[in-house]
């Protein structure tokens, strides 16, 4: 039972298609979704997201909501307004948002999801002054690096820099014209990476929806919970009871834990579970995540066996490394716990990937670019958020304006272009494995600016290239959530409800500029009032030093281009090419090798036993339940997810009031 039929069917019951005696879905006529209530609406929620995620991280120190793929953030408010203020809005004004006004919303809150926290605003803010705050005489970097950071990159004025760190006086404002500069570079630039991104997105919508017919896991619950019946009031998601028992399991564990952490007799559930092997060289994280569980319940089987199973794998080889003492380097900056030769691996796997998808849409590519020069016959374009036209030339001067852009930070124009290539690949990669299996929760396997120095060498980039790399992680290196990944489940929802594309693009747009704005000015905020250093998240105190760290030593040390890196880059891509030769090969093949491309970052690391519990959930129901056990059950699991995300939104605000901390979420 897969989750594209689960859609199919979600699309008809909500009266986006109707079906003809032959089976086509035959479109109804498209009703106006993306209206300016909506749109209203969405914003409120994304300023609403934006200045929670950021006061709860960096303040109460609780759950992150909004640093990964699954965007609970937007799935708490969606929930919310579609259990209460929808039905309270019909009730007082005999009047509600409609599906497609819905739908309209949560695009708009999962693509503002995707950057106050871990996609972007949280990890840049401590790097507009970080390296200057941190240098000390021992790791001297006054003198390795601070020659090299382009002075437009970050504030100049060290009193302001200090203040954002420790802290200003009782009273004392932002001073926001000694930010403007750095802000105002650092904004352009990441518009134009968002805009390049979605500009690709536009060209690959139509061979991953109707050429190829990607799943999108991720959409199945917004649709289920924005789905409506006339004389309704709630969706039949939430009108079911195995809803609200899936949503009592997590809710009721973490309100036992919760109250623990006030009331010490209270009992404490233990989830956590840490099991050494092979001499202790490695252990297996055997927390069950909730929320994982349920959205992996959404898989196909192929797919989840091959993310746990891969998983497994990295482990192992990763202890037996260890336990040999053998390495092919250190453990490199956001790959940990893998050990570089699987990381490398993990990287050749992705690459394969993104070169078998942009080969399969080879035809569908050529014939967008011939339109869009004019040169063709003309394709339809009506159902895609910007014109064909307008996708190609404006990934053009958007990637043309990023490459200048990156040249001026300290990179030379080849070095440029290459990194920002690579992290298009990585971005495509990475919807891509979001689109196709679900997956909510993962990174890349090396970050992109560490791939570039495995290619280049250190010695090649020389201290002004190495800065520069550094001074762009906040946007490329940890990439647990980014705005690509979370648009391309946007454009499945409004395919399959029906939006108007054009209005739902300048939708888009609003949001990311009100939490970029929104985002900054509450994290830049809190930052004066308590002092960066004391709150929580690791933007202003670990990513800073490691990143520090990392271009100092490289600056220090230079060397070569790594060739056994590049060795196993090789190895991992001949690897997914087999895999994927089988795959296709062999029908009925069970294994996904989707998995081999996700690594053994730190976000794998903690859910794959979860995937594991998921997939064989399902593989049991499917074997005695058949496809009727699957849909019968599959609001047990739904419900999971709210319930995990519900909980740790509640107790977010209850730690905000109360004053203790209590983390739920990955």
């Amino acid at each position: 039972m897969s989750s594209a039929r689960d859609i199919r069917i979600l699309s008809v019951r909500n009266g986006f298609f109707t079906p003809w005696d032959n089976g086509i879905p035959m479109q109804r006529t498209p009703q106006r979704g993306v209206s300016l209530r909506a749109i209203f609406i969405g914003l409120l929620c994304c300023a609403t997201l934006s200045l929670g995620e950021s006061y709860g991280v960096l303040v109460v120190r609780g759950s992150a909501m909004a640093a990964d793929y699954s965007t609970g953030a937007a799935l708490v408010l969606f929930f919310l307004l579609t259990l209460v203020l929808n039905p309270l809005a019909r009730l007082l004004t005999g009047s509600r948002l409609d599906s497609r006004e819905l739908a309209t919303v949560y695009i708009m809150m999962i693509v503002a999801a995707a950057i106050p926290s871990w996609g972007f605003v949280m990890n840049l803010i401590p790097f507009l002054g970080g390296l200057f705050y941190y240098a000390t005489p021992e790791n001297d970097w006054s003198h390795s690096i601070h020659p090299y950071v382009a002075d437009w990159l970050v504030t100049q004025d060290r009193t302001a820099i200090w203040k954002l760190f420790e802290g200003a006086a009782r009273g004392e404002t932002v001073p926001w014209i000694l930010w403007l500069k750095p802000l105002q570079a650092w904004f352009f630039f990441i518009i134009s990476i968002y805009f390049a991104t979605l500009c690709v997105l536009v060209m690959l919508r139509k061979q991953w929806m109707e050429n190829e017919r990607l799943l999108f896991p991720l959409a199945t619950l917004p649709l289920e919970l924005g789905r409506q019946e006339s004389g309704m009031w709630l969706p039949p998601l939430l009108r079911n009871y195995l809803t609200w028992v899936g949503f009592a399991v997590p809710f009721v564990v973490y309100a036992i834990n919760g109250l623990h952490s006030y009331f010490s007799f209270f009992p404490f559930i233990q989830l956590n579970t840490y099991v050494r092997f092979l001499r202790d060289s490695i252990g297996l994280n055997l927390r069950p995540r909730f929320e994982v569980i349920g959205l992996s319940y959404l898989l196909s089987l192929d797919v989840s066996l091959g993310v746990w199973l891969f998983a497994f794998l990295a482990i192992l080889h990763s202890g037996v490394e260890q336990l040999l003492g053998w390495s092919i380097g250190p453990g490199q900056p956001y790959s940990m716990p893998a050990t570089p030769s699987v990381a490398h691996m993990a990287q050749g796997a992705m690459f394969f990937l993104v070169c078998a998808s942009i080969w399969s849409a080879r035809r569908h590519l050529i014939d967008v670019v011939w339109s869009a020069m004019g040169w063709g016959r003309p394709l339809g374009d009506r159902e895609e958020i910007m014109s064909y036209r307008t996708a190609v030339f404006g990934f053009l001067l958007a990637s043309l304006f990023a490459v200048v852009w990156l040249s001026k930070t300290g990179l030379g124009y080849g070095s440029a272009l290459f990194y920002y290539l690579l992290c298009i690949v990585t971005f495509i990669g990475l919807a891509r494995i979001v689109s196709q299996a679900g997956l909510a929760y993962g990174v890349s396997p090396v970050a992109p600016p560490v791939f570039t120095v495995t290619v280049l060498g250190p010695g090649a980039l020389g201290p002004g290239g190495l800065t520069a790399l550094g001074m762009n992680f906040p946007w490329s290196a940890d990439l647990r959530t980014f705005v690509m990944a979370s648009a391309a489940t946007g454009l499945k929802i409004a395919e399959v409800t029906r939006l108007e594309t054009r209005r739902l693009f300048v939708a888009i747009a609003l949001a990311i500029l009100v939490t970029l704005v929104s985002s900054t000015w509450i994290i830049v905020t809190l930052s004066y009032t308590y002092g960066g250093i004391n709150l929580g998240g690791w933007g202003f105190g670990g990513l800073t030093q490691l990143t520090g760290n990392w271009i100092a030593h490289n600056i220090l040390n230079p060397e070569g281009v790594y060739g056994w890196h590049l060795v196993y880059t090789g190895i991992g891509g001949a690897l997914m090419a087999a895999l994927t030769y089988l795959k296709a090969r062999f029908v009925g093949f069970p294994i996904h090798p989707i998995g081999l491309a996700l690594g053994y970052t730190y976000p794998i690391s903690q859910i794959w036993f979860s995937v594991f519990i998921a997939w064989l959930l399902k593989a049991v129901i499917l074997r005695y339940g058949g496809a009727k056990g699957y849909r019968l059950l599959r609001p047990f699991f739904l419900g999971m997810v709210l319930g995990a995300f519900g909980a740790a939104g509640l107790w977010l605000v209850i730690d905000a009031w109360g004053g203790n901390t209590n983390w739920f979420t990955l």
